[in-house]
């Protein structure tokens, strides 16, 4: 069966993405992908039975690679050629609560793992919620606040 490759976008279309060239671009964007593409995959599941399904591809740039998520479908199939262009045409223009929320956790990971790798704090020192290095299952229904509140994140001083 054909397979369909369509860009949906490195982050939702009014948010700021990572910069290919800038030297956080690797990371950065992983990490924006990562969370777009979970966003996408909560707020327009792929129908059962149907052949589609969200992938993080690369695509070569003048200055590098970059990547962004796609919709991968098979073009013979009806109910993935519909889900393909009803993502496309109903993409979040925004992060969601959840998303804002796991992306500035996923950035207090990372200072808090580097200061451990500098050797400024022991990883006893991290905070508990973040010793897995898992991301906490969060309720979809709380606003951004209630979820600060409900889910308390490290800042650093």
């Amino acid at each position: 069966m054909p397979s369909q490759i369509m860009n949906i976008g490195p982050v939702p279309c009014e948010e700021n993405a990572a910069q290919v060239g800038r030297p956080d671009y690797e990371e950065r964007s992983r990490r924006e992908c990562q969370l777009f593409k979970r966003m996408l995959e909560r707020l327009h599941p792929v129908p059962a039975d149907c052949q589609a399904g969200l992938v993080i591809k690369s695509f070569p740039h003048d200055f590098g690679s970059y990547r962004e998520v796609c919709v991968r479908y098979e073009d013979t199939d009806p109910i993935a050629t519909g889900y393909a262009f009803d993502l496309e045409s109903n993409t979040p223009a925004e992060w969601d609560a959840i998303a804002r929320y796991e992306l500035i956790w996923l950035e207090r990971l990372e200072v808090l793992n580097c200061a451990v790798r500098k050797g400024e704090m022991s990883q006893d020192d991290i905070p508990a919620a973040f010793r897995t290095g898992q991301l906490p299952a969060l309720p979809a229904e709380h606003t951004f606040s209630q979820l600060l509140a409900a889910f308390p994140l490290w800042f650093s001083a």
